[in-house]
């Protein structure tokens, strides 16, 4: 499996785990959410860049060096709102 396929895959996966816990955590839903909502575009960009790549004859791909740390950022994001909404839950 290359890179970019572990990214759609990560990316995908996240989405919807964060997107099934926004909707059952009212209290985290915005931040949920738009770690959601950023992994589906991450998802759907790296998608694109695959249909792209085949059309040049050298895709050198240096968005990725953006897209893994995003990627990352809002894994780590979205699961810190998932800890700190059964913390608060269970206060």
């Amino acid at each position: 499996m290359y890179a970019e396929q572990w990214i759609v895959f990560v990316s995908v996966g996240g989405g919807v785990l964060f997107g099934l816990a926004a909707a059952l955590h009212a209290v985290r839903r915005p931040h949920l959410a738009f770690s959601s909502g950023i992994l589906f575009l991450l998802a759907w960009y790296e998608m694109r860049m695959d249909r792209w790549e085949k059309t040049v004859s050298a895709p050198i791909r240096l968005d990725i060096l953006v897209e893994i740390p995003l990627m990352i950022f809002c894994l780590i994001f979205g699961v810190w709102q998932i800890v700190l909404g059964r913390k608060r839950k269970a206060l």
